[in-house]
């Protein structure tokens, strides 16, 4: 398998080079100009992490408690169990912390945590139907942040700050659960440590450093700290890179691309461009970056010839998520849209070296990188039922705390890192991009029913005309906003 693999990136490579002659950059497309602007950023990308001891000096102030044996039942979705759920160890570095977490936990409080798995629309309708019916059957929830704002709605949550023993300053807690998921006090979602997909699921750009190096393309490390990275560079970049790998003359899955991306990743570019829904309970979306953002997107994703969008294209299990990082996977792309996690799955095997890049700025007057976190993130949740809130805030807390002081360091530091990338810029960059995360709350809240797709619309739509789409869908868009926001008078 190895020594095909190594044919085929060979022989694109040297198809590469056969067309290298008729791709240009220009001088000012592969020279970073040294500038004041990155600094800050420069820093930032550098610095290190805390070790772990001083992670483990850290103290939860939670009180010694017993719960006499009691289950405590959890609530998780199967497309990440595996980052909740360990019954044995077996070996795997992760899989014996995250187990280890758990029965650390459950030694402390004398208590059994019984994983409740399922389908995440599966999930949230038991879970509404047994909150409806004032049952108090599951005392933590962790949920698929888009699908779980009908849980809000519904009145079926419990507000966390009406939760004793949960420190939201305590770094085990995301801070963008108080500065973008609270209103009026109240917060009924929170993103902690014990959901490892608040990690997983941030997007990122992945490149391939060979091909990177045969069209001649700046040192991309250095065009970050530089502040130089946007999204009209990605394109500038890309724009000529096409080849007909299997001489078909039609443009499909099979051939070369300069940037890959799939059809529900646009999406991200309006969040990274510093663009917000609501902030503090208002509307605030800003039209006109909000179209000066679709107008990028469609010209990258629409019109410049070195990228694969392909409103058609299913893999194998039916699913168009994964597009770019497959893309990345075959050899067949320089650039490619994928979420940090990706690298541990798609490219472990993969032959050529490549890096890890945050998403691009909108342009380079932008003060500083803003990173997107999937709405697939697991968020966690409190039942309006529980009986036992103390209890429950103990375990979500100490759950949290545990994460962040024995399983985060080996899944960042470990798995992430070092399965997940292969150089030490790409692991600065993976720290960068990490630093940078939002969470929008007109995202988390959409349901599909808000602005937080209209991005993703508009390309699908190849359509750059938004005050058409906002006219069209703001009276709806306001009247679901101010549903979740009533949820929170």
């Amino acid at each position: 398998m190895k020594n095909r693999t190594r044919t085929r990136f060979t022989f694109i490579l040297s198809l590469i080079l056969a067309s290298s002659a008729l791709f240009s950059c220009g001088d000012e497309a592969v020279t970073p100009s040294g500038t004041t602007a990155g600094d800050t950023t420069s820093d930032a990308v550098t610095s290190e992490l805390s070790i772990e001891d001083q992670r483990k000096l850290i103290d939860d102030e939670l009180p010694e408690m017993d719960f006499g044996g009691d289950t405590f039942n959890i609530t998780v979705n199967t497309f990440c169990q595996d980052g909740f759920i360990s019954e044995e160890l077996n070996g795997d570095v992760l899989s014996d912390a995250i187990y280890h977490r758990n029965k650390t936990v459950e030694d402390r409080f004398n208590v059994k945590l019984n994983f409740i798995t399922g389908y995440y629309g599966d999930l949230a309708s038991a879970v509404r139907a047994s909150v409806t019916a004032g049952d108090d059957e599951y005392q933590l929830l962790t949920q698929h942040a888009t699908t779980a704002n009908g849980w809000v709605s519904a009145g079926i949550l419990t507000n966390w700050y009406d939760i004793n023993y949960i420190d939201f300053e305590k770094p085990w807690w995301s801070p963008s659960t108080r500065e973008d998921l609270t209103y009026n006090g109240k917060a009924f979602f929170a993103v902690g440590d014990f959901s490892l997909t608040s990690i997983g699921r941030t997007f990122s750009i992945y490149y391939d450093k060979v091909y990177a190096e045969s069209y001649q393309l700046p040192d991309m490390y250095q065009l970050v700290r530089d502040g130089k990275w946007t999204i009209d560079k990605l394109s500038e970049l890309t724009k000529d890179v096409y080849t007909d790998l299997n001489n078909d003359g039609k443009r499909d899955f099979e051939d070369f691309y300069g940037y890959s991306t799939a059809t529900s990743s646009p999406c991200a570019f309006l969040f990274t461009s510093g663009v917000k829904i609501i902030h503090d309970g208002e509307l605030v979306l800003d039209v006109e970056r909000t179209a000066d953002v679709i107008s990028k997107a469609i010209s990258l994703c629409r019109v410049n010839q070195g990228t694969f969008y392909d409103l058609k294209y299913k893999n194998a299990a039916g699913n168009d998520n994964y597009a770019g990082i497959e893309k990345m996977a075959e050899g067949t792309t320089l650039f490619a849209t994928a979420l940090l996690e990706s690298g541990i799955t798609y490219l472990r095997d993969y032959e050529n070296d490549y890096g890890i890049l945050p998403y691009p700025k909108f342009n380079e007057e932008q003060s500083d990188y803003i990173q997107f976190v999937d709405g697939g993130v697991t968020i966690m949740a409190i039942p309006k039922t529980v009986v036992d809130t103390d209890r429950a805030g103990i375990i979500a807390e100490a759950l949290c705390a545990e994460t962040y002081k024995n399983v985060i360091p080996i899944y960042y530091e470990t798995v992430l890192k070092t399965k997940g990338a292969r150089d030490e810029e790409s692991i600065d960059m993976i720290d960068f991009i990490i630093s940078k995360r939002v969470f929008d709350f007109g995202f988390v809240f959409d349901g599909w029913k808000g602005f937080g797709f209209v991005v993703n619309d508009c390309v699908r739509a190849k359509d750059p005309n938004f005050a058409s789409y906002y006219a069209k869908n703001i009276n709806k868009v306001t009247a679901h906003y101010n549903e979740i926001l009533a949820c929170f008078e």
